[in-house]
């Protein structure tokens, strides 16, 4: 038996039979005037008093976006026109419309409660958990947006703070974050200068190896940052200040990131050896799963293992996010989306095992993904998929959309070269 289904060229029809037998489709609710947005944004600020309320308020904001995004502008509006010596949000709000405002991309906003939030924990509050929570915000804010330089800055301005244990015990990962900007920055040998001398300064602690690890990694000298890499696992392993599972737990994050590196350094077995030792070590992580498939996949090896490790990733991502939406931690569309990199790895593996038909809506899938998707390897995918099927057309748009998006590690640079390479190829032929 055939499922009858209404088609577009129907429904209008269906719509005009309910009309005239009197049923009415209930208006679309009015959207909040400016006056309501303002009145909502001040409430946020008489109610929001500590962080747990504040990462409350934030989850509640983002479940309509376009509501989220009219309350940050009208929010920004307020702030930018109060008097000298007004102050119409405090902390928690502005964190709360700071964060807000990042992810409904509205950045010019969440700068300036960014800025404020971090000028009021300075200069106001003086509390070293406040002061700390505000400059971590905006570090991951201008970090996301490469603002290197700003992160220098940012770092200096923290480190020279006198204040409480907090705030101090928080310096060494500020400076950390200020050598790694250094990096970015392409001074190598300056980076290099302070990672040593913070090596020097906390002698057998395992974080100042890291950093000097991730500058090498950052100036390809793939072979030293694996070496130094190796050497901060071991002084974890050596501590006696940590607890067993937090040493487990560190150990593993730490081999995860060796891994890259190993694949950096064409160290290709060493790099998938560790992600095996790794699923063993935390068969619940679905990012050792889909890690370990793809690289197989991309590789042309062990293809059907590679299908299942990817698959069982999905499971284990899937069923987590199902959790986190029962706790009310997530919400429930959101909860059934597969995590676009692994339905990405998903799509490669079946293009891998020449499935083609099957593999490039998986891939499309993942593209389409306004975070994850915006990404030159996944539109590459896309690309070599569509040109598999015999789409030339179609192909030459996947690349073209790839050649736009921003280059996340030096590995897309290489990529970037490939990808236009196979733009002029298919314009030539086109011609």
């Amino acid at each position: 038996m055939r499922t009858a289904r209404i088609g577009v060229w129907a429904w209008a029809a269906v719509v005009g039979l309910l009309a005239a037998a009197g049923v009415r489709a209930a208006p679309a609710p009015a959207e909040p005037t400016e006056a309501e947005l303002k009145e909502k944004a001040l409430k946020i600020n008489k109610e929001t008093t500590t962080l747990e309320a504040a990462d409350a308020r934030l989850k509640d904001l983002l479940k309509d976006k376009k509501t989220a995004a009219a309350l940050v502008k009208v929010a920004a509006k307020l702030q930018k026109e109060a008097k000298e010596g007004e102050k119409p949000f405090r902390f928690y709000a502005g964190l709360v419309l700071g964060k807000t405002a990042e992810n409904v991309k509205n950045y010019d906003a969440a700068e300036l409660f960014y800025n404020f939030c971090t000028d009021n924990a300075i200069d106001d509050l003086k509390s070293g958990k406040l002061i700390t929570t505000a400059v971590e915000n905006q570090l991951d804010f201008l970090w996301a947006r490469k603002r290197y330089k700003d992160v220098e800055e940012l770092c200096d301005k923290f480190l020279v703070l006198e204040g409480d244990k907090t705030l101090n015990q928080a310096k060494i990962l500020v400076l950390g974050r200020q050598i790694h900007a250094l990096a970015k920055q392409n001074e190598i040998d300056k980076a290099l200068d302070r990672a040593d001398k913070m090596i020097k300064l906390f002698d057998g602690f395992w974080y100042p190896l890291e950093v000097k690890a991730g500058v090498q990694r950052e100036a390809g000298k793939y072979a030293d940052a694996v070496k130094t890499y190796e050497e901060a696992i071991e002084a974890v392993e050596k501590s006696d200040e940590m607890k067993k599972e937090d040493k487990e737990r560190l150990t593993r994050s730490l081999k995860y990131v060796l891994s890259g590196v190993y694949l950096d350094n064409d160290q290709f077995d060493k790099c998938t050896e560790t992600l095996q030792e790794l699923v063993k070590a935390d068969p619940e992580n679905a990012t050792y799963y889909n890690d370990l498939g793809f690289l197989w996949a991309d590789h042309d090896k062990k293809l059907d293992e590679s299908e299942k490790l990817v698959r069982k990733a999905i499971d284990l991502d899937l069923a987590a996010r199902k959790k986190l939406a029962d706790e009310g931690k997530l919400d429930a569309a959101e909860a059934k989306k597969a995590n676009p990199a692994y339905t990405d790895s998903l799509g490669w593996v079946l293009y891998k095992k020449k499935k083609y038909a099957e593999a490039l809506p998986l891939l499309q899938e993942a593209a389409k993904d306004e975070e994850e998707g915006g990404h030159i390897e996944i539109w590459d995918h896309v690309g070599d998929c569509l040109l598999a099927l015999g789409k030339k057309k179609e192909a030459l748009e996947a690349f073209q959309k790839g050649l736009k998006m921003d280059d996340v590690s030096k590995k897309d640079e290489d990529r970037r070269k490939k990808v236009t390479e196979k733009v002029k190829k298919l314009k030539a032929e086109a011609k």
